[in-house]
């Protein structure tokens, strides 16, 4: 939607940091275009291979399983790339570009102009409860502080490894919610509803029409024999990588009402992991840098690290809060693991008293 601006601009940020009495906190670094669209063609090329592979050889059993596992480990890798880069503008300033870029390097059936609406909440408002998102799932798993606590939650560090392979089918709940209401919490007013299901549409037919010529050779059945295996699977990949980042040991999440600065929140929610494997970095997403991306949305991940080095540097001594970081994925994993069980008992589970300032919000809408 055209009305979504990335999350957020340059000028945006600066005038946020000097008001925080920030000085050089933001560089200004130009935005490189030609990044995401390699990551694009080098994701897509993986994607298609995988389909072509698997239409070509017609595989039963066990070797239409792996060949699912293959196409989750694209789709994760696309869904937090090339999505994550659609929901920020990467691609181009003009939603139509974005949207092409998704449904034909990754097509798991997302919905861009949905998926951007959520994102930016998330960027504004991150962690807080219970306006972004991700602070919020079902009565199975408490992922916040604030959040209602059961008795059946004291095991979630063991069985939400599993819910989290089934995040597609709730992103699916939640496109079919927007088109009925298009409601997101802590977004301006939604397009009308006839904006809501064109672009609903369209990309839907988008998706379907790059599945079509490798349905055709595969067969009904097994296409959705694969892509249920690669939905989950991927699923689960993706929400491992994103979780890690604001829920984790040493991140104390705020609650909804105001309080301190939008970047002293930041640094209170977020973890960064595997910071000096370049890998990593990219079949992540550069989530590896995830608090340098929170500060600089627009950056491209080759500039990830020099910005860990230097403005996450400088935010976090001027906040006087302790930087989360773990030297590798499995580290941020176990502290993921020990946070799902403290959440489990409430009382282990601290919450800032009072959330994050919302100037930011107001600045970009």
């Amino acid at each position: 939607m055209d009305e979504v601006a990335t999350a957020y601009p340059t000028r945006v940020l600066h005038r946020v940091g000097r008001q925080a009495g920030w000085t050089g906190w933001l560089p200004a670094v130009p935005r490189r275009r030609w990044e995401p669209w390699r990551d694009w063609a080098v994701i897509g090329i993986l994607t298609h291979a995988v389909l072509l592979a698997t239409a070509a050889t017609q595989p039963h059993g066990v070797w239409l399983v792996l060949a699912g596992v293959a196409l989750s480990v694209c789709f994760a890798v696309g869904t937090i790339t090339v999505l994550h880069d659609a929901g920020h503008r990467m691609f181009s300033a003009r939603e139509w570009p974005n949207v092409l870029a998704v449904q034909t390097a990754t097509p798991a059936g997302l919905w861009v102009g949905h998926w951007t609406v959520k994102h930016r909440v998330h960027h504004k408002l991150s962690q807080v409860y219970p306006v972004d998102e991700a602070t919020r799932s079902s009565a199975l798993v408490r992922l916040h502080p604030a959040a209602a606590s059961n008795r059946w939650q004291r095991g979630q560090h063991v069985y939400a490894w599993a819910l989290y392979g089934l995040v597609w089918l709730g992103e699916l709940r939640s496109q079919l919610r927007y088109v009925r209401n298009g409601e997101v919490a802590g977004s301006a007013a939604p397009p009308p509803l006839h904006r809501r299901l064109w672009s609903f549409s369209a990309e839907k037919a988008m998706w379907l029409l790059v599945l079509a010529p490798y349905t055709w050779w595969l067969g009904w059945g097994p296409m959705a024999v694969l892509l249920v295996i690669a939905e989950t699977l991927a699923s689960m990949m993706t929400a491992v990588i994103l979780v890690v980042g604001h829920i984790n040991e040493g991140l104390t999440p705020t609650t909804e009402s105001l309080g301190e600065p939008w970047t002293v929140n930041l640094v209170r929610t977020t973890a960064s992991f595997s910071t000096s494997n370049p890998l990593m970095r990219w079949l992540s997403g550069g989530m590896t840098h995830h608090l340098a991306h929170h500060l600089r949305p627009v950056a491209v991940r080759s500039e990830l690290p020099r910005l860990h080095d230097t403005v996450v540097r400088d935010v976090v001594a001027g906040s006087g809060v302790p930087l989360v970081e773990y030297g590798t994925l499995m580290q941020a994993v176990a502290g993921h693991y020990r946070r799902l069980r403290q959440l489990g008992r409430p009382a282990s589970a601290p919450c800032v008293a009072g959330g994050a300032d919302r100037r930011l919000g107001e600045f970009a809408a």
